[in-house]
């Protein structure tokens, strides 16, 4: 069973046609496995290699090449005209081109102008590409795909919304989990093992990457470090962090707490972080730009005293993050950024500060903005205490 139906598919590839339109081009070529996806609704969610690349007629047929191994995932899930599968018995990569060659080709004229993620490819590819097309002009055509993403349609919001029910169980699984003595491993193991398990429960057909951190004292400064068999000792400051990932659509919830008794260096940028958590969570809303969020959490942190421990911005899109065209850039939640936020996005809200001699503090909290204003999927306790 697909995972999106066929009118939102549909609904998805009228919209990028419209786009691709409007810029003229008569050729789409989409190489990274985020777009391909939600472009076609093929998860490729690992390549191993392979890669799996769409292209789009203008207006016209839709055809998707990709390895052989993936020809049930293409069949089962594509929205598209033709599947073009090739096998390991050459390079896959000029085998990939030999059939783009060979789709663009079939039409009536040349085409003049080629719509690529020129932001995300590689310079390999694109030399490869301009060598078989010579005469045509290379247009970039991410952004159009990026400008679509970033408002989610009811069925990824659903899919968003089941990821924040199954973050509120691996959060509460991670806390089951933490005892004297226990590693990184031991915690966000058990973390994603229950989270799997409920969502075998909630929904059989769905394909998981599910992950989850836990860092112990000086590893909190390190927000992205993988678990290590490092051990929990009383005192040490704890970093939680789950993130469902169904179908390559990704939530998150995040928490940050003492395990035991908080010391006095500990507490006052926990309570800086707490604050300015807060005052964002209730900020952000239709209308609002984005860059105002994170310079409201920037002002408050300075004015406790930790500007100088500020890392990264106060929050980003979520939606599609398997990692090739990443989360839409759009949608981040930085000081640049004078996007406004719209009803239908996914946003993450999660300011922290992070001194080098007691450790980092970030709490995470996923927001849908609606037309009236917010709501928090990942509604779990801020304070815990041990």
């Amino acid at each position: 069973m697909a995972i999106f139906t066929d009118k939102e598919l549909k609904a998805r590839q009228e919209r990028l046609q419209k786009g691709l339109a409007k810029r003229k081009v008569d050729v789409a070529f989409i190489h990274s496995a985020d777009n391909v996806y939600y472009t076609t609704g093929i998860p490729l969610l690992s390549e191993w290699g392979r890669p799996m690349w769409a292209v789009f007629d203008v207006p016209g047929k839709v055809r998707v090449i990709g390895a052989a191994i993936e020809k049930e995932n293409m069949e089962e899930n594509a929205r598209a005209d033709e599947v073009l599968p090739y096998a390991d018995d050459t390079n896959v990569v000029q085998a990939s081109l030999r059939l783009v060659g060979s789709v663009i080709a079939r039409r009536k004229s040349k085409p003049k102008r080629i719509g690529i993620e020129r932001e995300i490819m590689s310079l390999g590819l694109h030399d490869a590409l301009q060598a078989q097309f010579p005469g045509a002009e290379f247009v970039e055509i991410g952004d159009i795909i990026t400008d679509l993403r970033i408002i989610k349609s009811a069925e990824e919001l659903g899919i968003l919304q089941l990821g924040a029910t199954i973050a509120k169980l691996g959060a509460n699984a991670f806390l089951e989990a933490l005892d004297d003595n226990a590693t990184e491993l031991t915690v966000a193991g058990h973390a994603v093992n229950e989270m799997n398990k409920a969502l075998g429960a909630l929904y059989p057909g769905g394909g998981t990457s599910t992950y989850a951190y836990a860092q112990f004292a000086r590893h909190t400064l390190t927000p992205h470090l993988h678990p290590t068999g490092q051990r929990l000792r009383r005192g040490d400051l704890v970093a939680l962090n789950v993130f469902p990932v169904i179908w390559g659509y990704c939530m998150e919830l995040e928490r940050t707490f003492v395990f035991g008794e908080p010391t006095r260096k500990q507490q006052k940028p926990l309570d800086a972080v707490n604050e300015a958590f807060d005052a964002a969570k209730a900020y952000v809303g239709p209308g609002v730009a984005m860059n105002d969020v994170d310079n409201l959490t920037r002002k408050m942190l300075k004015e406790a005293g930790f500007g100088r421990y500020i890392r990264h911005g106060t929050g980003h899109a979520h939606g599609i993050m398997i990692g090739s065209a990443s989360r839409e850039e759009p949608g981040e939640l930085r000081y640049y950024n004078k996007n406004r936020l719209r009803a239908g996005m996914a946003n993450s809200v999660e300011p922290g500060v992070y001194i080098p001699e007691i450790g980092g503090f970030r709490h995470s909290d996923v927001m849908f903005i609606t037309d009236k204003g917010a709501v928090c999927v990942t509604d779990f306790p801020r304070d815990i205490l041990y």
